[in-house]
């Protein structure tokens, strides 16, 4: 009996044993089938990668039928042509490997290669195009003192292919990207950049220049310090504008004044409000709160019986009008917006961006925006509805001067107030939603914004958005005089100094 149970017992043992070596086998020749067609390497596109083998492909190139013209390249081009599926190929031994390739959005790839010894001779043909890019803008920017970083913004029926870059009167630069950085640069020294671009097809844009100043200037000295903003969104530029919120160290000296950063707009400027006269050391006495924090009071309009008095600007009928001044801006007192510019910021002009803007707001969400018709606006729907704040403007109702190259260019001279949007992304809440005492716009007064909330006809009733003395914002009737503090947008390119903080406030070199 204990014979037949060991015989038993070694009988399970090798049969475990057999298992084993038969589940070892198959995954050593399992794993090597699987090798001939593993990815192990990629070759590195504009836009994407070839996935490939060693042993798959000997050689691969690529050729460029441009008219009765063919050239080889050595890579894929990203844009401006498409595949030929009847000249590419690819072959093993000189017989078809079998395959797909597939090119679409500049992205180029091998399907279902399986033999070793593969060559791919990939062909694309040029689409014809006779239309030229457009340059947009050029944008510079500088992540420390010796050197400056070029981008463009171009667009073409097609695609831009290559993108120039000449620094003075040096050789130009051919790239296949929309930015370049020149180096090895000394600080504040002054060049003037040209560049161009071009598509496919050859076809050429306008060339354009821009002067540039070596260094961290302006928008990238704040995004750099330590203070920096922390909010981020897009804004009606169609690029990301950045905000402060809560109490943080924002604080600017400018014209004898001081300021907090609202935002750094998406064209690079910086937004700032009125924070009170740069009368002592430090704008902790009598700058955090209070009359110091505002340049006076004023009625938003003296009238309010009808919806074009929401308007900072405003025509009788139309919605988006800007014929006539509200009162806040152009009223006879020292408290309007423009006699305060004329007194204290019209021999700093220089240092102001006019093509900024400031968002006048004034797209109905519900009526006519007109007459007396009821009408509830857009920022009521976002905010009080939604609580959902946004940087986008209707270009009909960003407000920027004469002179500008945007917006609806209706102002004298570059000064405003500050959104409801900007109100509630720093922070403060609609009223029903509670406070915040601790917010660098709270200064315990009431004071104006310039975003409309709505039109009641059975009241007669035009208002606006305010930020109370609780904390929060409301609405109230246009007539009431409440406190005004202007809100202005310093250019992209000035040189700044300082931290941000009450003791080290930002200050922008060569202004008072």
């Amino acid at each position: 009996m204990k014979y037949e149970v060991l015989k038993r017992s070694h009988l399970k043992r090798n049969i475990i044993i057999a298992l084993i070596v038969v589940g070892v086998i198959s995954a050593i020749i399992l794993n090597f089938t699987r090798a001939k067609y593993r990815t192990t390497e990629s070759i590195p596109l504009i836009q994407g990668t070839i996935n490939f083998s060693p042993s798959d492909f000997n050689i691969l190139a690529f050729y460029l039928n441009k008219g009765t013209e063919t050239i080889s390249a050595d890579k894929a081009p990203h844009v401006g042509y498409t595949l030929n599926t009847e000249q590419s190929t690819c072959e093993v031994n000189d017989k078809d490997a079998g395959g797909e390739i597939v090119y679409e959005d500049g992205n180029l790839s091998f399907m279902n290669m399986n033999y070793k010894g593969t060559k791919c001779s990939v062909y694309f043909d040029l689409i014809p195009d006779s239309e030229n890019p457009v340059l947009h803008n050029i944008n510079s920017s500088s992540l420390n003192d010796n050197s400056v970083t070029i981008n463009i913004e171009a667009t073409d029926n097609i695609g831009i292919f290559y993108y120039y870059y000449k620094l003075d009167n040096e050789e130009e630069i051919r790239t296949e990207e929309n930015s370049y950085t020149f180096e090895e640069l000394e600080k504040d020294s002054v060049h003037t950049i040209t560049v161009r671009v071009e598509d496919a097809a050859g076809n050429v844009s306008e060339t354009k220049n821009k002067e540039v100043i070596v260094g961290i200037r302006g928008k990238d000295y704040i995004l750099a310090s330590v203070n920096k903003p922390t909010g981020q969104t897009t804004d009606w530029t169609g690029k990301i504008s950045y905000y402060y919120t809560g109490n943080p160290n924002n604080w600017v000296q400018f014209a004898g004044f001081y300021w907090r950063i609202i935002r750094i707009n998406g064209d690079g400027s910086i937004r700032m409000v009125y924070q009170g006269i740069a009368d002592s050391e430090t704008p902790d006495n009598g700058n955090m709160t209070g009359e110091g924090t505002q340049i006076g009071t004023s009625a938003f309009n003296s009238s309010f019986v009808n919806n074009m008095y929401v308007g900072f600007k405003y025509t009788s009928g139309q919605v988006h009008g800007t014929r006539t001044n509200s009162t806040i801006l152009g009223g006879n007192s020292n408290s309007s917006l423009n006699t305060w510019y004329i007194n204290n910021l019209a021999d700093e002009a220089e240092y102001l961006d006019g093509n900024a803007g400031f968002c006048g707001d004034r797209i109905p969400y519900s009526g006519s925006g007109t007459g007396t018709s009821d009408t509830y606006y857009a920022a009521y729907n976002r905010l009080v509805n939604n609580n959902n704040p946004s940087l986008q403007c209707d270009i009909q109702d960003v407000y920027t001067t004469t002179d500008s190259s945007s917006g609806n260019k209706s102002l004298t001279y570059s000064i405003g107030l500050i959104s409801v949007d900007e109100v509630a992304l720093a922070g403060i809440p609609w009223w029903e939603n509670g406070s915040d005492t601790n917010n660098y716009l709270y200064i315990g007064l009431n004071y104006w914004t310039m975003s409309p909330c709505y039109f009641r006809a059975a009241l007669g009733d035009a208002r606006v958005f305010y930020v109370n003395s609780s904390g929060n914002f409301i609405d109230q009737r246009v007539n009431n005089t409440y406190g005004v503090r202007p809100v202005i947008n310093i250019r992209s390119d000035v040189e700044i100094t300082g931290s941000g903080t009450t003791t080290d406030p930002f200050r922008v070199v060569g202004a008072s």
